[in-house]
């Protein structure tokens, strides 16, 4: 569990990141293109150029939904932990919400769900192990109107745009991509990179799906030193076990 003193700068940003969502919907459509410096990417240091575009509503919206998912670190709720052995964690929602989604992933042994204080998503869970700092996952669900990823850009776009949300949270001094981003066989797209910072470095993994009309955003973050084989192993089972239904 994290203390109050580290909770609240963190409410204080999600607020700021509602705000800056909000007002990203109210401006003109007519957006810029993006680039990124050549050494926030690989070693190929090859810059992604974002083609200028008028971008719909909802495409502004998805913008501002992956950037707030780089913008804070994963909290969670004291909630009993899930078994030893890998169960499969299924979210549905009530029969009385207006929403009707729902999504299943298996976390690793011993992650327990929990709320967050302060949400920012139509629908967010996020996980850790009690007592465990830095190895956290989270998964946010929101209404799009675009039927499907490809819609809104290439696995190497959407990555831009994640990999540029992260270099430009305070405190951080260099993001590298770790993978190339990929669609996988299911039709969501998987983003990995590195971020490091003042608070060190962090391995993120992220798949990202649309489907129904809802957009599946799950992260898992670890401490890049204690990212080893069996870790990744671990993650990669966890990414690739998350699905909408």
């Amino acid at each position: 569990m994290m203390n109050q003193t580290y909770y609240s700068p963190l409410r204080v940003v999600l607020v700021a990141c509602s705000i800056v969502v909000m007002a990203m919907r109210a401006e003109a459509f007519h957006v810029q293109p993006l680039s990124l410096t050549p050494s926030p990417l690989r070693s190929t240091e090859q810059n992604l150029q974002l083609p200028e575009a008028t971008e719909s509503l909802s495409r502004r919206k998805i913008i501002g939904q992956l950037s707030s998912l780089v913008m804070f670190p994963i909290l969670t709720g004291a909630t009993p932990a899930l078994a030893e052995s890998e169960e499969a964690y299924v979210r549905t929602p009530s029969p009385n919400d207006k929403f009707k989604f729902s999504y299943t992933i298996t976390p690793p042994p011993s992650f327990a769900p929990g709320n967050k204080p302060l949400k920012t998503h139509l629908d967010e869970i996020n996980f850790s192990i009690p007592d465990v700092r830095g190895y956290t996952l989270g998964v946010t669900v929101d209404p799009v109107r675009i039927a499907s990823i490809k819609d809104f850009g290439t696995p190497e776009e959407i990555a831009a745009k994640v990999v540029t949300a992260e270099v430009n949270r305070d405190g951080v001094f260099q993001v590298t991509l770790a993978k190339d981003p990929v669609e996988d066989s299911a039709g969501c797209y998987d983003i990995e990179y590195i971020s490091d910072g003042k608070r060190g470095k962090k391995r993120f993994g992220t798949r990202i799906y649309i489907q129904d009309g809802f957009l599946y955003v799950l992260t898992v973050q670890s401490k890049e030193a204690e990212f080893d084989e069996a870790r990744e192993k671990e993650v990669q089972a966890c990414i690739k076990s998350f699905r909408p239904l």
